[in-house]
């Protein structure tokens, strides 16, 4: 935890934004998750934060499987998180499905008394104050990313610093998130496996095309077809065709 400096004399200080930015450039060499989560938490210390948390998801996902999680802070808040899973109660979360520009926890008002919960289990684990940061995607991507910075000083994020932090978070939100976006992608590649034939397959699914149209295209029977697309799903983790299909498009393999 920091000492009591205020945001504001924090932001203050000549080298600030520029040490942000130097943390936050690093994060395009993370290996690996830990790495990831080493990066952000030397990001979040140089911005004068107690706690940094960044979750990256699909919108729509009723299974939560395609949630993942870079947790510079006390572990057990998303173990707890999880065990009730309260993804779906998360005001934070909600915010960022329809707005783009970063809010303060106490701008954010929970709409039930589930959702105050949430908020109230954050504040034990280092998120007293919080900074709530969207990372929306562009080009169709329905891969959404929101940036949680948290305090343990009440109100640490209402002061004149404000606006520099906000500038700052913004980028390093969006850093995280293209992070996670490529390595989904290196992921899809190499453990999917797919060849040409499941590529040509995919592309046909995107543009609408019946099993009895691709068979006829690929000269193969619809049984055929319909299994190449069942171990497809499998290899890729989602539930149906279309849902393959989108997801090649979402990263380009398509």
């Amino acid at each position: 935890m920091h000492t009591h400096r205020s945001l504001a004399d924090r932001v203050a200080q000549p080298d600030y934004s520029g040490n942000v930015m130097a943390a936050i450039h690093q994060l395009a060499l993370a290996s690996d998750e830990a790495h990831a989560v080493d990066l952000l938490a030397a990001a979040s210390d140089q911005m004068g934060t107690d706690a940094a948390a960044f979750v990256s998801f699909v919108r729509d996902d009723p299974s939560h499987e395609s949630f993942r999680f870079l947790l510079a802070c006390d572990p057990v808040w998303c173990l707890e998180y999880e065990r009730r899973a309260w993804y779906s109660n998360d005001p934070w979360l909600q915010y960022s499905l329809t707005n783009s520009s970063p809010a303060r926890a106490h701008e954010i008002s929970p709409g039930s008394a589930q959702q105050r919960t949430v908020v109230e289990l954050a504040a034990q684990f280092g998120f007293r104050s919080a900074l709530i940061v969207p990372a929306p995607s562009s080009g169709g991507l329905s891969r959404v990313g929101v940036l949680c910075l948290g305090s343990s000083t009440p109100g640490f994020f209402d002061d004149d610093g404000y606006l520099t932090l906000k500038m700052l978070a913004r980028t390093l939100a969006m850093e995280l998130h293209e992070w996670w976006i490529a390595r989904i992608k290196r992921e899809l590649v190499i453990n999917a496996r797919l060849m040409e034939d499941d590529l040509a397959l995919l592309t046909h699914e995107r543009l609408g095309h019946s099993t009895k149209y691709i068979a006829n295209a690929l000269d193969m029977s619809p049984n055929a077809i319909n299994s190449r697309f069942q171990r497809m799903n499998a290899k890729l983790g989602v539930p149906n065709r279309k849902a393959a299909a989108q997801l090649a498009a979402e990263y380009g393999l398509i």
